[in-house]
């Protein structure tokens, strides 16, 4: 399920290598690509998301294409030696940011800040700097139909969806908040400022020798994000930073130029990078060693200690679907009962669990059902929150602990706790 993922954040680093050559900047910026290629491998939100079964991933590799191509797309109408209005593979480049912005519109229902950025600034960039605007603009405008005509197949889905998330969504915004993209697309806080102050003197330096690309840059750096916020404030919060992965290439791509501006900064080169790397490392590392949720573990005890008869009484009921998944490699058969219904039990008349709608909350009348169980069983495993006695309890713990007293053992697996009760 992750290897899609997985495959996608390889090519990524590839694409990422292969950018200066590919946007024509020539063979003296190669080996920025090649630095570039190297922060991104040892980014540690680019590892994180490299492992799950999340479009985030694929919204990276398809963002860095679509910027890439974009980025060519405007080198070439913005060539100073450009004498018709005709470009050399206007219809291939037209094409294929088409096709990346509409599958990045699928990807994530953020997408369409991205591509309204994205347009904004090849548009802008063709008003203030091209000879030939009435033919350029057409020919984005093209591009453009293209993305929301692949796109368009997911319109009613997005509409559907914004409504569940904006009435469920319980996170808060805050302004420190909008410098986590960035911390995310630097490798971790502690690469945040030095990458800052690099990609900053590259953007300045890019903003002397071409106006246009330097716009297109911070346009698609900052306006996504600055969308984010104001949606976020006036209509709805959104997660800021795993919405911006996306970023990471295209940021440590103008740090890699940025190591390779003249002057001094071509003396402290090396020194800067391996500042870099090491802070990088430091953060993949400590993300790589932290604890994760352990679904695998709680299900092996499970199998080691379950005997003929024992219950597994799980809430919230999502838990349901990983313990289904890993206990298929188990020899052991287990009696599983989900509180209030399996996953996902959609539709129920009652609150639900934050913005899961396959995840309803427990009522009152659920302790019947579950005296119920109780009742047919000697033993029961309560997967799912176990406060302690002197914590305070759902329905499902609540009424476990008044029929059966103190449990013989609880275990924590990072997430899920296995919890045993006898009569």
């Amino acid at each position: 399920m992750r290897s899609l993922s997985v495959v996608a954040s390889l090519a990524t680093v590839a694409i990422t290598a292969f950018a200066p050559r590919l946007i024509g900047l020539g063979k003296s910026y190669a080996p920025a690509g090649i630095v570039a290629a190297l922060l991104v491998a040892l980014n540690d939100g680019n590892i994180e998301y490299a492992q799950q079964a999340r479009p985030y991933a694929l919204q990276t590799l398809f963002c860095t294409m679509l910027i890439v191509t974009s980025l060519m797309l405007l080198r070439r109408l913005l060539d100073a030696q450009r004498k018709t209005a005709r470009i050399r593979g206007a219809t291939l480049l037209c094409l294929s940011s088409g096709i990346c912005g509409g599958i990045v519109l699928w990807l994530h229902n953020t997408s369409p800040f991205i591509i309204f950025s994205n347009w904004t600034a090849i548009f802008a960039a063709i008003l203030l700097f091209s000879p030939y605007k009435r033919e350029d603009m057409l020919l984005a405008a093209k591009a453009l139909a293209v993305a929301l005509l692949v796109w368009s197949p997911c319109i009613p889905i997005l509409l559907i969806e914004s409504r569940t998330v904006a009435a469920a969504f319980w996170i808060t915004i805050s302004p420190r908040m909008i410098t986590w993209p960035y911390t995310l697309a630097a490798g971790g806080k502690f690469a945040f400022i030095p990458a800052v102050v690099v990609a900053s003197l590259a953007w300045l330096a890019i903003w002397r020798s071409s106006k246009a690309i330097a716009l297109y840059l911070a346009t698609i750096l900052f306006m996504p994000v600055a969308c984010i916020f104001v949606l976020s404030y006036l209509y709805t919060p959104i997660f800021i930073t795993r919405t911006f992965a996306w970023i990471t290439p295209a940021f440590l791509l103008l740090v890699a130029f940025g190591l390779y501006l003249p002057g001094k900064m071509k003396t402290f080169r090396l020194a800067i990078l391996a500042v870099l790397v090491l802070l990088c490392s430091v953060q993949s590392i400590t993300y790589l060693r932290s604890p994760t949720e352990d679904l695998r573990g709680a299900v092996r005890y499970l199998a080691d200690n379950y005997r003929p008869g024992d219950l597994l009484l799980i809430y919230p009921n999502e838990l349901e679907v990983g313990l289904h998944y890993y206990a298929r490699q188990q020899p052991v058969e287990f009696d599983i009962a989900a509180i209030p219904s399996r996953y996902p039990a959609v539709g129920f008349k009652r609150p639900y669990l934050g913005s899961n709608k396959g995840a309803p909350a427990t009522i009152e009348s659920d302790r019947v059902e579950i005296d119920r169980l109780l009742a047919s069983h000697q033993r029961v495993w309560f997967v799912g929150d176990w406060p302690g006695l002197g914590g305070k309890m759902n329905i499902v713990s609540s009424e476990v602990f008044r029929q059966r007293g103190a449990p013989l053992s609880s275990v924590e697996f990072i997430g899920p706790r296995v919890t045993l009760f006898d009569r």
